[in-house]
């Protein structure tokens, strides 16, 4: 799936693109050619961000199942809650699935040293908790340091897990890709999206063991493979702006 502008020797590569194209009359918020091109700002961001990688240019998209779950141990109970997975194959015919973890205005959660306080807390509440066995579980998995480095203390506990449930949805796929999509908001002014990059690159550093582009999202690497699995992993990055400035002020 590939989106161009009036014909094929115009890609759209983001919703940005579609917006700075649009004739200066039309631009007004709330009127058709900037409300259309906001409906489908979604798919054409991701789809951008995914065309980063030759590999993954032009997918065709088979489902899109939100609040999907994956279990990713054998603790029970809760489970890895994605916002939004999409299934497609490549141009080679090569299947992927593209595992989305949305914020709007909005930390990827606690760090690990809050979440094993947490953790703990819930054990002595209740003894037959398995928050803190799942966390420790988690760490040893993946964490390339020791559990009281605090490069592992600074890392943020949904990043874990969502890399978690994306390694188990990889196990029927040729691709399988981790995407954060940000979005800006006028209803959540404070932008996080700097501070959220922090945060990937500790993830990479601890968890995958590379280094991230320094370049402005949208992204999507390969990054290394992990023992067992023989999908192309990917980690993806990608903002899409929905604040009233950006829609009127192109």
């Amino acid at each position: 799936m590939r989106f161009f502008w009036r014909n094929s020797d115009f890609p759209l590569l983001s919703h940005d693109d579609w917006l700075e194209r649009i004739d200066v009359k039309n631009r007004r918020q709330g009127t058709s050619a900037p409300t259309l091109a906001t409906s489908w700002a979604g798919p054409l961001d991701l789809l951008g961000a995914l065309a980063t990688v030759p590999e993954l240019a032009g997918i065709t998209l088979n489902s899109v199942t939100p609040e999907a779950k994956a279990s990713f141990d054998a603790h029970g109970g809760n489970v890895r809650n994605h916002d939004l997975v999409l299934r497609g194959t490549t141009l080679l015919g090569d299947s992927v699935v593209v595992c989305v973890e949305a914020k709007a205005g909005e930390t990827l959660g606690d760090p690990v040293a809050m979440q094993r306080r947490r953790a703990e807390q819930a054990k002595e509440a209740k003894p037959d908790s398995k928050a803190l066995a799942r966390l420790d579980d988690l760490l040893d998995r993946f964490c390339r340091y020791p559990g009281d480095d605090p490069r592992t203390k600074a890392l943020y506990y949904q990043l874990l897990t969502g890399w978690a449930g994306t390694l188990t949805d990889a196990a029927s796929a040729d691709h399988a890709v981790f995407a954060v999509h940000e979005f800006r908001t006028d209803q959540r002014p404070d932008d996080k999206t700097f501070a959220n990059r922090v945060q990937l690159d500790r993830f990479a550093d601890a968890v995958l063991g590379c280094e991230l582009p320094a370049v402005t999202p949208p992204w999507c690497v390969r990054v290394p493979a992990v023992k067992g699995l023989d999908a192309k992993l990917y980690l993806a990055h990608l903002i899409t702006d929905l604040r009233r400035e950006r829609l009127q002020g192109v």
